[in-house]
C-alpha cells in the first residue's frame, strides 16, 4: 500500500462536453448535452434550475453514479470511480438511505468501516451532537423522524473529512427552523478542510448562504444561463440574511431563474 504522504490539495472537478441521455429511441430523454464547466477547487459551487433540467443528473455523474453517455468528469485528475475507491468523496441525497437495523450512532459509523479505518466513537458523538441528535444516538430509522434521519446522514457524509462533498437537496426533509440551523453550524466543517463542495438546491436563499459560486440552469437538455460570484465574507450568520448584499443577490438569482436577467439592473438601495 502506498504510504500518505499528507493532506490532498482539494480537487478541481472538470466536465468536458458532457453528456447524458436516458432511455433510447423515442423514448429517448437528454437531460445533459455539451456541458464544460470547472468547478473550483476547495470552493462551495450551488446548481439551480427548474426541476428536472439535470441538476442531480449532473451530480450523480460526478459522484460515478451514472455513467457518461459523451464526454466526462474528472476530480482532481482522477475518474470518479477512483475518488470514490478510497473514499475521498461523500455523497447526501435528498433520501437518507440508512440501515434501518442500525442506530443513529452506527449508522454514522459505518463511513469509517466502508472506508476501512478505525472506529472513533468520540468524533461520531460530536457530530450527531453537532446535528442537533443528542440523545438520540441509540435509536433506529425507524424511532426517528425524516428530518432526523437526514441529520443522521449529513453526519455519516461528514465523518470521513471527504475532499469532495455533494449535496443534493440535503436539506429538504427538514424544518425551516433545523435548516436554518444546519445552513449556518455545517458549512464551516468542511470549508475548514478546503473541501469541494456542490449543493443542488431548490432554495435560493440556501445557495447565496452556502455557496461562493451560483449556476443557473436552464431546462433540459442543461446549459448554464448564468453563473454568479458570491463574495458575502465568511462565517457567515444569521446577520448575513439581513445584509443588503445578501438580499440583492437573491433577488438577482430569483430574477435569472424567473427568466429575468438582473445581472445587470442596478437593485435599489436599502
Amino acid at each position: 500500500m502506498q504510504a500518505d504522504t499528507g493532506p490532498r490539495l482539494p480537487p478541481e472537478i472538470a466536465c468536458d462536453d458532457l453528456g447524458k441521455t436516458f432511455g433510447r429511441g423515442r423514448n429517448a430523454v437528454e437531460t445533459l448535452r455539451g456541458l464544460t464547466l470547472r468547478l473550483g477547487a476547495g470552493q462551495t459551487t450551488a446548481l439551480v434550475g427548474p426541476s428536472g433540467c439535470g441538476k442531480s443528473t449532473l451530480l450523480r455523474l460526478i459522484a460515478g453514479l451514472e455513467v457518461p453517455s459523451t464526454g466526462c468528469v474528472t476530480i482532481g485528475g482522477e475518474t470518479p470511480r477512483q475518488v470514490a475507491e478510497r473514499a475521498g468523496l461523500a455523497v447526501a441525497f435528498q433520501e437518507a438511505s440508512l440501515l434501518p437495523w442500525r442506530s443513529a450512532a452506527s449508522n454514522v459509523g459505518l463511513a469509517l468501516t466502508l472506508a476501512r479505518r478505525p472506529a472513533d466513537p468520540a468524533a461520531v458523538q460530536r457530530l450527531l451532537s453537532l446535528v442537533g441528535l443528542q440523545g438520540f444516538e441509540n435509536r433506529r430509522p425507524a424511532e426517528l423522524s425524516g428530518g432526523m434521519r437526514q441529520r443522521v446522514a449529513i453526519a455519516r457524509c461528514l465523518l470521513t473529512g471527504p475532499d469532495l462533498l455533494l449535496l443534493d437537496e440535503p436539506f429538504g426533509s427538514v424544518d425551516e427552523l433545523t435548516r436554518l440551523r444546519l445552513n449556518l453550524d455545517l458549512p464551516p466543517l468542511w470549508q475548514a478542510r478546503g473541501t469541494t463542495t456542490v449543493l443542488v438546491t431548490h432554495s435560493v436563499t440556501e445557495a447565496v448562504l452556502l455557496s461562493d459560486r451560483i449556476l443557473v440552469f436552464s431546462p433540459r437538455p442543461a446549459r448554464v444561463t448564468a453563473d454568479i460570484p458570491v463574495p458575502l465574507p465568511r462565517p457567515r450568520s444569521a446577520d448575513t440574511l439581513r445584509s443588503p448584499a445578501f438580499r440583492e443577490l437573491v433577488e438577482q438569482v430569483s430574477g435569472m431563474l424567473a427568466g429575468g436577467d438582473l445581472s445587470r439592473r442596478p437593485l435599489a438601495a436599502e
